[in-house]
């Protein structure tokens, strides 16, 4: 006998914080639920579903202070979330959702949110995606004309993979890189790669914006050079373009990665300068979204760090080298750890390029750090990935001596993780920040300082 499934009726909730991958709210029997796209302020409907998450279906009440999206696409991408919530309320709650994720805070100096942008135009990468069926919202699902397959360049919705939102610009891209969207929306080739039969040939465009603007075509092995060649011509002929590249990669899976076939115009890397600092990432390297969000990261880091002159800094899963050598002059050695072999090159480079004195070890961080010899005082910046640090290497950082660690993360529910460990070894949360790099979305950085006991 088959068991009957369970119906489930809609909630009600009035969305009241932002949590970290979207915004939650309380239904009539006091459960609270996580939906995305919600502005704190709104009230909506939306039908139960696993592990407290939700999906709405109707928004019934907009927040009295809501605002008006700048984006026609808003709603229907992957990406904004909250173009409908003013930029400073996101920043408040984003300040306060990295307070509660963190846990207890009693004794610990809680700084007030910081951001160096207005909520657009800040990003300085976007991945577009090929595909040949665009996405059609519930209201218009009858209209047989948006259901025809075709040729279509944008983000994919929200678990949509083989769907796309096209888009003539993305409102948090930088103006200079929507041009490059124009060209090749003018010119669009194909066919499209489909990630449900693995058929077409276009699958990516990665447009970056440094000292100019940095495009990377990604396609099968199959497609045609002539078409290829033929866009990068193109889109070369725009006045801030110093690079078109051609990737090729067959792998199935929908990453905007591959080998490099041929550069079709310029240069293969972007340059970048920071705090003084001249940095030169290649076309796939790691680095920073927010130019001048990054900028205001790195002073935060130094105000943390609060060195009192000389002595050796730790950066550590230090990426390209970026905070390390922004924070150069105010230390007489900087010492760089991290696993991805490319980055530690890259960094290399960039040192000796800007004439920064420094050490730079790809590996294991818990593996480096008991082969160095530094002598005198030194201090300890940790920047992991999202996921935080493996339980090994935060083990090992509890353990160590320094006048101040300070610990980077982009997810701050992993720092409230890691932030039990380090204490069991003997250091205390001493402060806390919030830097906004990302706004209309639920993701910041925090910053937090530790001191021995």
């Amino acid at each position: 006998m088959s068991r009957r499934k369970k119906t489930r009726k809609p909630v009600e909730l009035v969305v009241d914080q932002l949590e970290l991958k979207g915004s939650s709210g309380i239904d009539a029997d006091g459960k609270r639920w996580i939906v995305r796209g919600a502005a704190v302020g709104e009230t909506v409907q939306a039908w139960p579903g696993r592990k407290g998450k939700a999906r709405i279906f109707a928004t019934t009440a907009l927040a009295p202070d809501a605002t008006t999206p700048q984006c026609p696409a808003f709603g229907l991408c992957g990406g904004c979330q909250f173009q409908r919530m003013p930029v400073a309320d996101q920043r408040h709650h984003k300040s306060a959702l990295v307070s509660r994720s963190v846990g207890e805070l009693d004794g610990v100096t809680v700084h007030s949110v910081r951001s160096a942008d207005a909520g657009y135009h800040y990003r300085n990468k976007i991945e577009l995606s090929f595909g040949p069926h665009q996405y059609v919202p519930e209201a218009l699902k009858d209209d047989p004309e948006l259901k025809k397959p075709g040729s279509f360049l944008g983000f994919h919705p929200p678990g949509w993979f083989s769907r796309i939102v096209p888009l003539s610009a993305c409102h948090l891209a930088e103006p200079e890189m929507n041009a490059v969207l124009s060209v090749v929306r003018d010119n669009m080739p194909g066919p499209p790669w489909n990630t449900q039969d693995h058929t077409g040939v276009w699958r990516h465009v990665v447009i970056r914006k440094g000292e100019g603007v940095l495009v990377t075509l990604v396609t099968t092995s199959s497609a045609d050079p002539d078409q290829v060649r033929g866009l990068g011509e193109k889109i070369s002929a725009l006045p801030d373009v110093v690079g078109v590249l051609w990737v090729v990669t067959d792998r199935l899976s929908d990453v905007a990665e591959g080998d490099l076939r041929e550069v079709l115009y310029g240069q293969p890397w972007l340059d970048i300068t920071l705090s003084g600092i001249a940095f030169r990432i290649p076309y796939d390297g790691f680095f920073q979204v927010n130019t001048a969000g990054a900028v205001l990261l790195f002073d935060t880091i130094a105000e943390a760090l609060a060195p009192t002159g000389g002595g050796t800094l730790l950066d550590l899963y230090c990426g390209v080298g970026a905070i390390g050598m922004a924070l150069a002059d105010r230390f007489d050695r900087i010492i760089g750890a991290e696993l991805n072999p490319a980055s530690i090159v890259c960094a290399k480079e960039n040192a000796a390029r800007n004439g920064i004195d420094g050490e730079w070890h790809a590996g294991k961080v818990e593996a480096i750090l008991p082969t160095l010899a530094v002598d005198g005082p030194r201090w300890i910046v940790v920047d992991p990935p999202r996921v935080g640090l493996h339980p090994a290497a935060a083990r090992f950082l509890a353990a160590q001596e320094a006048e101040a660690l300070v610990y980077v993360a982009c997810n701050p529910g992993s720092l409230g993780r890691d932030r039990v460990i380090l204490e069991a070894g003997g250091w205390v949360l001493e402060a806390l920040w919030s830097v906004d790099l990302f706004a209309q979305t639920p993701h910041t950085e925090a910053v937090a300082r530790f001191v021995r006991k």
